[in-house]
């Protein structure tokens, strides 16, 4: 299982990755973002996750899982 990132840490990422300064092989990585809203605005930041490329799962505490193929 991956290592959940902070949001920061996350958007930093897909930065990286619109701006073509990370190349690697995509990989999966997990997030955890406060509420659905979150997760949904997270995942359509650039670049935006595609079909199959993203799933969210609701937590006891009210946050989102949300797992992203980037």
């Amino acid at each position: 299982m991956a290592t959940p990132m902070t949001h920061e840490e996350a958007v930093a990422h897909k930065q990286e990755v619109e701006a073509g300064l990370n190349t690697t092989v995509k990989t999966w990585h997990v997030l955890i973002e406060p509420n659905p809203t979150a997760a949904a605005n997270f995942l359509n930041l650039p670049p935006a996750q595609e079909a199959g490329e993203a799933f969210v799962s609701n937590r006891s505490d009210g946050q989102v899982d949300t797992y992203y193929f980037l």
